[in-house]
């Protein structure tokens, strides 16, 4: 049988606890999959004297579960640009169409491809091995995800307040693709899982968003979707519903322990409190959501209550290390009741927080025997700003190692990424991937982008129309205009 041993890691986080971080522990695969982890001399005697076996020297290196992007649109990264237009979020809709709807409906499946790709190599060399991917176009979006061998969580977006000229389809429309996507790409056990999406609460008809979630509990799949993002959302949410935006959507049936929440960003204490009986998780996105929103979800209370948290980036250029540090920085800083979290959670939120979300917790987001090997390693030598973390600690405070690597790890790259037992990265380069065609292919698409956007921004042309205004009651939308 071939084994693949991680030797003697100077530190291995094993589990997303206070007891979880040792040394001189080795960790072996074969196949797909997590087989045995022990002290290292008692491992070698095992494993390491057969003609097949691969050894991964780890003794100058952190060995962790692959971080878990638990939001992101991957091929979004050219819309950072689109700044230079307008960036008003006490506008949303307005801020929506140039910002976000406008870059999506420019899009072709070529640069779609390419972009993602970009993106995806960004986010994996930084630590991830699982990436939730909001996208239009998913059929190109599964292809560069499978192509990149990263485990993949695929949301094809849906919406009615809009439509890109790039993928205009109705709301029955995008119920149709949402089930051809299930069928054609849910496979959680081969790296692609599948969930539905609505885009958000004010842009989709109830019908379309009760219908959607009649679909994800037909396929027993996961409920995405983003949720109280904007101060703007709340505000205009509140005057549309004599009882409150929040009471409303809580009582329409769509907030369970099926759904994915985006953000979560303007809840109040006594709605977390709410939230947390409906075993719903809640993604956290501290950085668009301090440099786009200027706001920051209430991470300490929703801990409290028992919110189950991930992590994720909501653009492609940004990766899961970075929103680790802000999560343990952020949450310092912000002016309320409950304040600071124990070291170890913004990692719990990157692993096995963002793999219970998805359903995802019995194969990824720990090292443990018997799950899939998703594994990262980074290597101490070439890591001078990870030099205060030593094995004396283990003895001391050993979940300080958890601070140390937190508030050090962004921009730190992996040496080792393995998913699914498949090294995708090796000694600090990509296996398989030209990093650099891609990346250059992207910038073109950039630049490309930025030239066509403000072309049309200059002529008031849009590569997105509005079909009903946002905030709008079903009964108010005649039916004529949603087909």
């Amino acid at each position: 049988m071939n084994y693949t041993v991680f030797k003697n890691c100077r530190f291995s986080f094993e589990t997303p606890d206070k007891d979880g971080i040792h040394t001189g522990r080795s960790i072996v695969v074969s196949g797909k999959k997590i087989v045995a982890i022990g002290p290292a001399e008692a491992i070698a005697a095992e494993y390491e004297n057969g003609p097949d076996t691969e050894i991964v020297d780890c003794g100058d290196k952190i060995v962790m579960p692959g971080l878990m992007d638990g939001h992101n649109h991957l091929c979004n990264t050219h819309m950072n640009m689109t700044r230079a237009f307008c960036i008003d979020y006490s506008n949303i809709a307005k801020h929506m169409m140039i910002t976000i709807h406008n870059p999506y409906g420019w899009l072709t499946e070529e640069s779609i491809y390419d972009i993602s790709m970009a993106s995806i190599l960004n986010d994996v060399k930084h630590g991830a091995t699982t990436i939730e991917n909001s996208t239009i176009l998913p059929d190109t979006a599964f292809r560069a995800m499978d192509d990149s061998g990263v485990r993949g969580i695929l949301a094809p977006q849906m919406a009615t307040s809009f439509r890109l000229a790039n993928e205009p389809l109705n709301w029955k429309q995008y119920l149709e693709q949402a089930r051809r996507c299930i069928k054609d790409y849910h496979r959680p056990d081969e790296r692609m899982s599948v969930a539905v999406h609505i885009h958000d609460l004010w842009d989709c008809t109830e019908r379309l968003m009760t219908e959607a979630y009649q679909i994800a509990e037909d396929y027993d799949v996961k409920y995405v979707l983003h949720f109280w993002e904007f101060a703007d959302a709340v505000r205009r949410g509140d005057a549309l519903w004599p009882e409150g935006a929040f009471e409303h959507y809580m009582n329409l049936g769509i907030i369970t322990d099926r759904s994915v929440l985006f953000h979560g960003s303007m809840l109040k204490a006594d709605e977390i409190e709410r939230l947390a009986k409906t075993g719903a998780s809640v993604i956290h996105n501290p950085d668009i959501n301090g440099t786009n929103c200027g706001n920051c979800a209430y991470i300490p209370k929703m801990l409290e209550a028992g919110v189950n948290v991930g992590l994720g980036c909501d653009y492609g250029s940004l990766d899961v290390m970075t929103s680790m540090k802000l999560m343990l920085m952020i949450h310092n800083i912000m002016p309320r009741p409950l304040k600071g979290l124990a070291y170890h959670e913004p990692f719990k939120a990157a692993t096995l927080g963002t793999a219970r979300a998805y359903g995802l917790e019995e194969q990824t987001g720990s090292l443990e025997v018997g799950k899939r090997a998703d594994i990262i390693t980074i290597d101490l030598k070439k890591a001078p700003h990870m030099l205060p973390m030593c094995t004396a600690l283990l003895d001391v405070q050993p979940e300080l190692l958890y601070f140390l690597f937190t508030r050090n790890c962004a921009g730190t790259t992996t040496s080792e990424t393995m998913i699914d037992g498949r090294f995708i990265r090796r000694n600090g380069a990509f296996t398989e991937i030209d990093e650099e065609r891609f990346v250059a292919k992207a910038a073109e698409w950039c630049e490309k982008g930025m030239k066509d956007l403000t072309a049309a921004f200059r002529e008031k042309r849009e590569y997105a129309r509005i079909i009903h205004p946002d905030f709008t009651k079903d009964e108010d939308i005649p039916e004529d205009t949603l087909l």
